[in-house]
């Protein structure tokens, strides 16, 4: 299996990488019922709804107009951001439409950060190289 490093990865809106991005998360869930019946000898699971969410954080750059603007834009008006991507290596990423909101901090020996918190509104699809 090959090793993918971390620093290709990057986080886009689309074809727009978002700028100054040092880390992101993706975190994937399906939900389950239960539809075990009288007579079964154990559980049983049947998978409802996929859900998914993630984050990604980067120095704080509102300069970045098709990235960090564009999202900040989003967040203010609580509009969808169509395709966003997280990509696993230069040309493979998991995508799907979002919302975002954010959370930025400055401290004084320290450059002012941005942490997006991104949830699902689409279903999430990978896109291999």
């Amino acid at each position: 299996m090959a090793v993918l490093k971390g620093n290709v990865g990057h986080f886009n809106i689309a074809t727009d990488a978002v700028l100054d991005v040092q880390n992101w998360t993706l975190d994937v869930t399906q939900e389950y019922v239960d539809t075990t019946t009288f007579g079964d000898t154990a559980r049983e699971q049947t998978p409802t709804f996929a859900t998914w969410s993630g984050t990604a954080a980067a120095k704080y750059n509102i300069a970045d107009t098709t990235g960090q603007l564009a999202l900040q834009t989003a967040w203010l008006a609580g509009s969808l951001v169509s395709d966003v991507r997280f990509y696993v290596s230069a040309a493979s990423y998991y995508h799907g439409d979002a919302y975002v909101s954010a959370s930025i901090s400055a401290a004084v020996d320290n450059v002012v950060e941005v942490s997006y918190s991104i949830t699902g509104a689409s279903a999430l699809t990978y896109h291999a190289a």
